[in-house]
């Protein structure tokens, strides 16, 4: 009998062992194939692997979908956690950054399961979003409060510095990250990396993965220019050069994406 850990393991060893998205229609559609010798014996399991194909191949809407189809099916609230967080990704990986946010704390309301706070956590902080839920931290462990409130404090601070700062603008900070973040996911898989300095006159941002080759470090860099010229119908020129992206595969201090 064939086992959906088996397919599951399968189609995801191949889909994420290259940090590049591959660009053959054959191979996704094998894939595609695979997951449907396990449609009867395990539709959970079969939509997930669709609904994460279907995000690798930036059909967000798609995905997303399929992943909220799979809530009809169960009221375990723990699947229906594992569920929100995919919608989550999918959500961050599009660069909607406030719905994701709202898609892991719904996992973690429906769990109490420390990751996805973590994961709640973690994007708030990316996009300095001082959101009130930051501070129910009542399910985690002492050693897990400790380590957030800190975390928490430093967030707050540096939020401070960024709004209090006339020169820049927080939203549109969160703009810019938001389409980069969406152009590494358009192309890339597994986790990008975030380092930034802060200053009077410019947040400059590198996203960096280690595993990223030149062609595709030249590719991410391309399209996130062309993003920029695009964000020239908005903004003038003036303030979208305080918000410098860069993407590299060199190795930096880092807050992750993934």
């Amino acid at each position: 009998m064939i086992s959906p850990q088996t397919i599951d393991k399968s189609i995801f060893d191949a889909m994420f062992s290259n940090v590049r998205k591959t660009s053959s229609i054959f191979k996704i559609e094998s894939w595609k194939r695979d997951a449907e010798k396990i449609r009867s014996i395990d539709i959970y399991k079969y939509r997930s692997i669709l609904g994460t194909i279907a995000a690798y191949e930036n059909k967000y809407d798609e995905a997303i979908n399929i992943f909220q189809s799979i809530l009809l099916l169960t009221s375990d609230h723990g699947y229906q956690a594992m569920v929100h967080s995919n919608i989550a990704n999918v959500l961050g990986h599009a660069g909607r950054y406030l719905e994701a946010i709202n898609s892991y704390w719904k996992a973690f309301e429906l769990s109490n399961n420390p990751s996805f706070f973590e994961s709640f956590f973690n994007l708030c902080k990316i996009y300095y979003i001082n959101d009130q839920r930051l501070t129910n931290m009542k399910s985690l462990d002492e050693n897990k409060k400790k380590f957030y409130e800190q975390e928490l404090l430093n967030l707050n601070n540096t939020h401070r510095q960024i709004i209090e700062n006339t020169n820049l603008s927080i939203d549109l900070y969160r703009e810019v990250l938001s389409v980069a973040f969406s152009v590494f996911f358009t192309h890339c898989n597994n986790q990008v990396n975030r380092f930034i300095e802060v200053n009077d006159s410019q947040i400059s941002t590198i996203l960096f993965n280690t595993d990223l080759d030149l062609e595709t470090v030249m590719l991410l860099n391309d399209s996130i220019n062309d993003k920029f010229l695009d964000l020239l119908d908005s903004y003038e020129y003036e303030e979208l050069i305080k918000y410098p992206i860069i993407f590299t595969a060199e190795n930096f201090k880092s807050n992750e994406l993934g």
